[in-house]
């Protein structure tokens, strides 16, 4: 998507005449003894700066911002890419202890949603997006409360208004004015409406085809997954971008299941150029992870002195490899992907049970149990391969593994994995006992997802999977487990759960507050952790919207 830049005086004027009627007919639906307008404006490279101006008379406002635009203009011969606007409205007076509780015990972090003005007059005030991208509220851990930093607090007073020589404390705070906003973002000539309040505060409204703006923002993220792709084949793993912090860690799996996802997109729109880094981040996972022990092969994982073989390491490279030769045609991997196979099948003993971590190179038993998704993952990638090979002895397996997921009844963990494993099966395997623990799968699950409030992209993997074997139920002869699936309720939920996940995308909108915008730019974040972008976060998105994009009617 080409960027229209305002760089004459014309396109100033255009865009004035265009943000005088928005800014009339949104002042028009409120009525307010105090108007408060933000102007939020920045490049790709570095943070947006935010003016704000308050009046009793909306009219005023406009001819102040109208102003300040000529300003900007002339200082720079053009205003920047992007453009923001915000009306403050519903505005509360707050003790501030009951705000520092309210954020202290939200069931999930990062999720306060309200801007924060420290005076009536609203003379020092941030936007909702600017708490979070400056870190006035922060979180060291995920699973533990947020709290307000005393010290990032004054660093944005001093920054934003440099006048102030007042160092606040905490402590001393004792009201404070929250307000939600009425907002919109300026792009490609049009002023673009965003919504306000609640999880959805300050992204743009999906208006038009759904399947469209789907396939937008993952051709976008797509791009975003692949340029993260270094010289040597690894992916830089993550940031945190409230300052643009890297995260320094890195994980076989995760790395496997990356590269998984971008190879997916391709199915959505075929980009040859992206195959080269393609093939070069496989090189990094086999060049770098893999290990052969004993006429098998293993993914090591962890530090050098302590290296471990993980069972869903195995099965992601699997994944990785056979979706190469899927997509691409190219079966120079196979040969890797049956060598992992045998160390998957070294780690299933003769009930069906698995040990999820060995140690490397000792093949000593480290965790005999660490994360149910490896059980899962391990039975997908045996059968991917099936699908590739036709090797018995790899269904075989599989199916004895289904026999210990029924028998303790794996669907009580909806796992997205063992939903795409059931779906695969199914195909292969029509039987009632399959279906049955598919359905099982996500059907005591629906209340749960329905109403959770984070992202949780692993949802649309798991409905999506799910979707795809309930369509072939009664064709494949179980017209009675069809009429259990709740088949327009589950449609109803994928198509909720789209809509959903955009809160997580890094639209220009909410990007252009954090260090340094480019650098997220079009990637998923995690907002209750710390609006974290992981290369996992790209990867759960992408394969749940890809799926939906090329199978859901």
């Amino acid at each position: 998507m080409t960027v229209l830049t305002i760089n004459n005086f014309s396109h100033v004027l255009t865009f004035k005449e265009k943000l005088k009627s928005w800014l009339l007919e949104n002042f028009l639906l409120q009525e307010q003894a105090l108007y408060t307008l933000f102007f939020s404006y920045g490049s790709a490279k570095e943070r947006c700066k935010v003016w704000s101006s308050s009046d009793s008379e909306p009219q005023v406002l406009i001819k102040r911002v109208l102003k300040y635009i000529d300003q900007q203009f002339e200082k720079n011969r053009q205003l920047p890419e992007f453009l923001k606007f915000d009306i403050a409205v519903n505005v509360e007076e707050k003790n501030w202890s009951t705000v520092v509780d309210q954020v202290n015990r939200q069931p999930h972090n990062n999720h306060y949603r309200k801007g924060i003005s420290f005076d009536e007059k609203f003379n020092i005030c941030f936007l909702e997006q600017e708490v979070y991208g400056k870190a006035l509220i922060k979180g060291v851990v995920y699973n533990q409360p947020n709290f307000f930093d005393e010290k990032n607090l004054n660093t944005a007073i001093k920054k934003k208004y440099p006048q102030i020589k007042t160092q606040f404390e905490l402590a001393k705070i004792k009201k404070v004015w929250v307000f939600d906003t009425l907002s919109c973002f300026y792009e490609n000539g049009q002023f673009i409406p965003l919504q306000s309040t609640g999880t959805a505060n300050g992204v743009r409204y999906l208006i038009g085809d759904t399947k469209a703006h789907i396939k937008d923002v993952v051709l976008k993220n797509a791009k975003f997954l692949h340029d993260e792709i270094q010289a040597d084949g690894s992916f830089i793993y993550g940031y945190f971008p409230a300052y643009a912090n890297k995260i320094r860690s890195y994980n076989t799996v995760r790395h496997c299941t990356a590269v998984y996802a971008l190879i997916e997109t391709l199915e959505v729109e075929y980009n040859e150029a992206y195959l080269p880094k393609i093939k070069q981040a496989i090189s990094y996972a086999l060049e770098t992870f893999y290990k052969e022990v004993d006429q098998k092969a293993f993914m090591i994982d962890g530090k050098e002195d302590d290296l471990e073989i993980k069972l869903g390491a195995n099965a992601a490279a699997i994944f990785m490899l056979c979706k190469y030769q899927e997509v691409v045609g190219d079966s120079s991997y196979l040969v890797y992907a049956e060598e992992l196979a045998k160390g998957i099948q070294f780690m299933v003993d003769q009930e069906g049970q698995t040990t999820h971590v060995l140690s490397y190179p000792s093949l000593e038993v480290k965790e005999k149990f660490r994360i149910v998704y490896y059980d899962g993952e391990a039975a997908l990638g045996l059968l991917r391969l099936y699908q590739i090979n036709q090797e018995q002895p790899l269904l075989d397996t599989v199916k004895l593994m289904f026999e210990h997921f029924i028998a303790k009844n794996y669907d009580r963990y909806h796992d997205h994995w063992l939903s795409y494993c059931t779906n695969e099966l199914t195909k292969i395997c029509p039987q009632a006992k399959y279906f049955e623990f598919g359905l099982n799968n996500y059907l005591k699950h629906m209340d749960f997802i329905r109403n959770r409030q984070t992202v949780y992209a692993t949802f649309l993997e798991m409905m999506m999977s799910a979707y795809k074997m309930v369509t072939r139920l009664k064709e494949q002869g179980h017209s009675e487990l069809f009429e259990k699936a709740k088949y327009e309720e589950l449609k109803e939920l994928i198509e909720l759960r789209v809509e959903f996940q955009r809160n997580g995308f890094f639209y220009p909108e909410v990007a252009m507050y954090m260090a340094e915008p480019q650098q997220i730019l079009n990637a998923f974040y995690v907002r209750h952790d710390r609006l974290r972008t992981r290369i996992d976060d790209q990867e759960h998105n992408l394969s749940g919207y890809v799926a939906y994009l090329n199978h859901f009617n």
